[in-house]
Order: structure tokens, then C-alpha cells, then sequence
């Protein structure tokens, strides 16, 4: 009896401990997922406040972009800039109130905000990074084709651009775009202030090494591929969608 009961005890003990432990690491990951997430949201929002509107000036050209002044983000302070424009739709596309407008720079640990993707379906939104990598991918979206040296200006333009997220098994990030179907929203906006509305016309999955989708031919539209991997990491996810109204 008193082998069952010291038995009983260590057992008991051992619960508790792993459920010590499980609501420890539970509360890591949600402080952890709350981090990034305001950090995504306060990119974005200097993303937009940086916008400047170039009714004085020339517009950027192809490969210019802006290398002094660019604007490290303070993670954790909130953005006091107002003078972000008032932008209208117009066929899809966001303008700034008739003149072009171009947002400075606006860096995560050094590495480069593109743009915004926002999905309404999945309900998320995040800046599109110029790199991928761990440190991007934790608060936000990459794109990952074509590389980095052309990829800011060919958001929004003809061709496919392909943009990847992780796979959190929960909602967050591309976790759920496996979910989305033909004629579902995706938004993007690029460095330029121009939002285009994309709409999904196809979702499957394709072997890791697979990546001859990211070179097909758009036919002249503007593309974009979502990839992020399947829950089991074996496969991958692509969605793709066109831009409306181009």
C-alpha cells in the first residue's frame, strides 16, 4: 500500500509539474505571438505615415529608393506622425489625393518594408519584406521572388511576384490560406501607395523543391503566389490571384 501511495505521489507531482510547465510555455507563446504582432502593426503604420506626397518634387524612378533618412522602427513607441495622406480608390488602386506619393524607408532590424498584404477572409495584415529570413518572417510576410534587388519594384507591376509567410498552426500569418478559394480578396499595396485588389484563382499544394510556379506567365497582369508550408512541413501551400480592374 505504501508503494502505490509514494507511486500515487510522484505521479501526482509529475502532472503537476507538466502542467506547470505547459501554462508557462502557453503564456511565452502568446506574449511572444502579441510582440510581433504589435510589432507588424506599428511597421505598418509608419509604413503609411511615410508616405510623401510629391506634388513639389519628381517622382522616384525604377530602381531609386530612398537611402538617407530611412526610419529604423522603435518598437513599442507609437507613431506621433499625422501627416500621412488621405488616400481614395480608384479601380483598385490608392492614390494620394491625385498626386503620387512615395513612402520613405521603413526598416525592421535593418531590413526593408515593400509593402502591405491584407487578406479580409483570413482577417490578417502585414508588412511585405524586401528579405527573407528568421528575423522578417516573425513579425511579417517576405517576398521571395523575384530577388531582392528587383522585387520592390515589381510589386504591383506585370508579373508574378511570390510572397511567403510562416505556418503558426493557428490563424495567424499564412496559416490558413490553404482555406481561401477562387474570387477571395487579397490587397496589396506597394512602396509607391498603389493598392490592388487581387482575386484567387487557384490553391493546391506542390512538393518543397517545386518552385516553377513563380516563373509562369502572367499573360501581363500583375500576379502574386502566397506560399507558407502545410502542417506536417512535408508539402506546401500556393495561392494564386490576379489583380482586378488592371
Amino acid at each position: 500500500m505504501k508503494k502505490y501511495s509514494k507511486f500515487l505521489t510522484l505521479l501526482l507531482i509529475i502532472l503537476a509539474i507538466s502542467l506547470v510547465v505547459l501554462v508557462v510555455y502557453s503564456i511565452y507563446t502568446l506574449y511572444n505571438d502579441y510582440i510581433a504582432d504589435k510589432s507588424a502593426g506599428d511597421l505598418m503604420e509608419q509604413f503609411e505615415n511615410n508616405y510623401e506626397s510629391n506634388s513639389d518634387q519628381e517622382e522616384p524612378e525604377g530602381n531609386v529608393s530612398p537611402e538617407e533618412g530611412e526610419n529604423e522602427i522603435d518598437v513599442g513607441n507609437e507613431n506621433a506622425n499625422d501627416n500621412s495622406p488621405t488616400q481614395t480608390q480608384s479601380q483598385g488602386k490608392t492614390s494620394s489625393g491625385g498626386s503620387s506619393s512615395y513612402s520613405v524607408g521603413t526598416t525592421y532590424q535593418g531590413y526593408k518594408v515593400i509593402g502591405i498584404i491584407s487578406i479580409p477572409k483570413l482577417k490578417i495584415q502585414y508588412p511585405i519584406f524586401k528579405n527573407d529570413n528568421s528575423t522578417t518572417l516573425k513579425v511579417g510576410t517576405a517576398a521571395i521572388y523575384p530577388g531582392p534587388d528587383t522585387v520592390e519594384e515589381a510589386l504591383n507591376k506585370p508579373g508574378n511576384v511570390v510572397i511567403a509567410g510562416h505556418n503558426y498552426r493557428n490563424s495567424r500569418m499564412f496559416s490558413k490560406i490553404h482555406t481561401l478559394q477562387e474570387g477571395d480578396s487579397i490587397y496589396i499595396t506597394n512602396i509607391s501607395g498603389v493598392q490592388l485588389q487581387y482575386k484567387v484563382y487557384y490553391n493546391y499544394t506542390i512538393l518543397q523543391e517545386d518552385f516553377n510556379y513563380a516563373t509562369r506567365n502572367t499573360n501581363g497582369y500583375p500576379e502574386i503566389s502566397l506560399t507558407t508550408c502545410t502542417n506536417d512541413a512535408s508539402t506546401r501551400t500556393i495561392v494564386w490571384a490576379r489583380a482586378e480592374n488592371y
